[in-house]
C-alpha cells in the first residue's frame, strides 16, 4: 500500500513540475520539443512505478497463505460429502412426514444413494424399517414414497423380538 501512495505523490510532484516548466516556457518554436519531452516524462512517471507495484502486490499476495489448488481439492471434496449426507437426512426427514401423515411410525429409515458425492448421486433408495403392525400398509406406503416423492421404496418388516439394528 505504501508503494502506490509513493506512486500517487510522484506523479503529483513530477505534474506540478511540468506544468512549471510549461508556464515558464517562451511561446516559440522549442516549445513544441519541450511539451513532447515533458509528455514522455509524464508517462514515464506514470508508466514505470507499475512494475514494482505489480511484483508488491504479488509478494504479498503470496504472503498472505493462499495454498495451492490440491487444499481447495480437499474442501471441495468434504463439501461433497457433507453435502450428500445433509441431502439424506433431508430426504429421510421428507420420508418420515409421509409417513407420520399415514400414521406409521417407522423404526428406522436408511436413505441409500449410488454415490458417496452430491453431484454424482442419480439414485435415491429410502429402506424404512416398520413394525409387524403396519405389515398391511406396506403397499400403501410404497405407493405413497413413490409418488410424493418420487423414491424407490423398500419396506422392511421387524418382528417384536427385533430392534431394526444391522
Amino acid at each position: 500500500m505504501t508503494d502506490v501512495i509513493a506512486w500517487a505523490c510522484t506523479i503529483c510532484a513530477g505534474a506540478a513540475v511540468c506544468l512549471l516548466c510549461e508556464m515558464l516556457l517562451p511561446k516559440d518554436k522549442i516549445s513544441k520539443a519541450v511539451r513532447f519531452a515533458v509528455g514522455v516524462f509524464m508517462v514515464g512517471i506514470i508508466i514505470v512505478p507499475l512494475g514494482s507495484i505489480g511484483r508488491t502486490i504479488s509478494d504479498e499476495l503470496s504472503s498472505v497463505g493462499i495454498e495451492e489448488r490440491g487444499n481447495a481439492s480437499e474442501l471441495e471434496d468434504r463439501a461433497e460429502l457433507d453435502g450428500a449426507e445433509l441431502a439424506k437426512e433431508n430426504v429421510a426427514r421428507l420420508v418420515r412426514n409421509q409417513l407420520e401423515d399415514m400414521g406409521v411410525n417407522a423404526e428406522r429409515i436408511e436413505i441409500k444413494t449410488d454415490s458417496d458425492k452430491l453431484s454424482d448421486i442419480t439414485g435415491i433408495e429410502s429402506v424404512i424399517y416398520i413394525n409387524e403392525k403396519d405389515r398391511g400398509q406396506s403397499l400403501k406406503i410404497k405407493n405413497r414414497i413413490d409418488g410424493r416423492l418420487g423414491l424407490s421404496c423398500k419396506i422392511v418388516v421387524i418382528g417384536e423380538g427385533e430392534n431394526g439394528g444391522g
